[in-house]
């Protein structure tokens, strides 16, 4: 089992925080450090994650709270050297537009002394492969073949090859089993994929999205998937082109 570590250091008026190991359910530990600091009236912290092995659903949940404290009391919160996979896991529950990450101690401690500009912010999502969109997708809670269950509907506001966020009146609980129905392109016909509830979102933080949820895809076909993959960089080099 990996356990998560905390180092707190001083650079300027900024506290940075080393975090080391997971962020899961078991990472309270990390709430508690912001809650000092701020009690302290250390209202500039930056999050370093260099040596984060793995963060998932449960830290998702506990960074958000640690960032709405923050928030609540007037202050900022940054993070640093986020490996590829929590970011990907950011831009899939919508949170790559709450939390401000940086490639660099050295841009996040300068980003606390002067705004980042949009068009930065923006170059830097679009290293990584997601397609924006607002396609229909249709969902259910057991397997189509079985003839039972509810049909829900919604609009997929983004969409990678490891996920989707759904914007839909009825959403469910994290670790639900969905079975969904993406209707792409019609010269690729409906896709029909597994996936997980992982992240739902907060009305606080993400009022752009909310009700949604971000879905992790499971069980995914071969071919499917290399539909999907192909789909979405095609429609994404189209839109950078354009």
């Amino acid at each position: 089992m990996v356990y998560m570590k905390i180092r707190i250091r001083e650079v300027a008026d900024i506290s940075v925080i080393d975090v080391e190991g997971a962020i899961d359910i078991d990472a309270s530990e990390f709430v508690e450090t912001i809650g000092w600091l701020l009690k302290n009236h250390k209202i500039k912290i930056l999050c370093n994650f260099e040596s984060v092995e793995m963060v998932d659903y449960s830290g998702l949940s506990i960074l958000a709270i640690a960032y709405k404290n923050v928030i609540n009391h007037g202050g900022m919160m940054r993070f640093c050297n986020v490996g590829l996979h929590v970011k990907e896991l950011f831009r899939l529950v919508q949170m790559e537009k709450v939390f401000q990450s940086y490639n660099s101690e050295e841009e996040a401690v300068e980003s606390f002394n002067e705004h980042l500009l949009e068009m930065e912010q923006l170059q830097l999502r679009r290293k990584f492969k997601r397609l924006e969109t607002n396609m229909e997708v249709r969902f259910r809670l057991q397997k189509p073949e079985s003839g039972n269950g509810h049909i829900y509907s919604g609009k997929i506001l983004n969409i990678s090859g490891a996920g989707l966020f759904i914007y839909a009146r009825y959403i469910f609980p994290v670790r639900t089993r969905l079975y969904l129905e993406l209707f792409i392109p019609k010269e690729l016909g409906p896709l029909e994929m597994e996936g997980m509830v992982i992240w739902v979102s907060d009305k606080n933080l993400q009022p752009h999205c909310h009700p949604g949820m971000g879905v992790e895809f499971v069980h995914v076909d071969t071919q499917q998937q290399k539909n999907l993959l192909e789909f979405i960089e095609k429609n994404v080099t189209n839109r950078s082109e354009a």
